[in-house]
């Protein structure tokens, strides 16, 4: 009897420590899967430098755009900065997944830029905030058809601070970002999914 409860015992033991070996032996081939596909990500940059002069362009809000032309991001329209492939690789790291800017936390990097935005208008002191800024940033009930000066149709927004209006092509004077020409229609459509109220 105390023969059976020893072997039972010591198989229960083996097994244990046979799956808790293949577990580990499964969470480091993952883990190495995970370094080579980061860096194929950073190997990426480099190729980026087709010119070989050290030096390529990278959006400072998306780190994985990277290009080796000069140039505007695809993805939030802000004019590419010259760095060099090392600094590219570095913030493409810093940012943790080499930031993917479609998924990118999206509503997290939307709200820290309303927090931003909130914070430097409370810093200014600017209670009515669009005479403060040429009239591109706007409060309350916004009236997009207003905006439109020259009635062609079209307006400019950014692409982050949804009430950064236009009716000129400029950058968004609270984070630099180039405002976008959309449709007065589109405007009004990203001012109400993005919570403002519209006239």
């Amino acid at each position: 009897m105390k023969n059976i409860i020893r072997i039972s015992v010591l198989t229960v033991v083996v097994t244990f420590l046979s799956v808790m070996f293949l577990s580990a032996q499964e969470h480091n081939h993952t883990h190495k899967a995970d370094k080579n596909k980061e860096s194929n990500k950073m190997l990426d940059a480099k190729e980026m430098d087709k010119n070989n002069d050290g030096k390529v362009y990278q959006c400072s809000m998306c780190s994985d755009q990277i290009s080796d032309k000069p140039g505007d991001c695809p993805n939030c329209g802000m004019k590419l900065s010259e760095v060099s492939v090392d600094q590219a690789i570095k913030k493409m790291m810093k940012n943790g997944k080499m930031m993917d800017h479609k998924k990118m936390k999206q509503d997290k990097n939307m709200k820290d830029h309303k927090n931003m935005m909130n914070k430097e208008i409370k810093m200014k002191g600017m209670d009515n905030v669009s005479g403060m800024t040429g009239g591109m940033v706007h409060k309350g009930i916004i009236d997009v058809n207003s905006i439109d000066k020259n009635k062609d149709g079209k307006v400019y927004q950014d692409m982050m601070d949804w009430n950064v209006i236009s009716d000129k092509a400029g950058d968004c004077p609270v984070c630099g970002m180039k405002l976008k020409e959309v449709s007065i229609d589109d405007a009004k459509n990203n001012l109400k999914k993005n919570g403002f109220k519209i006239k």
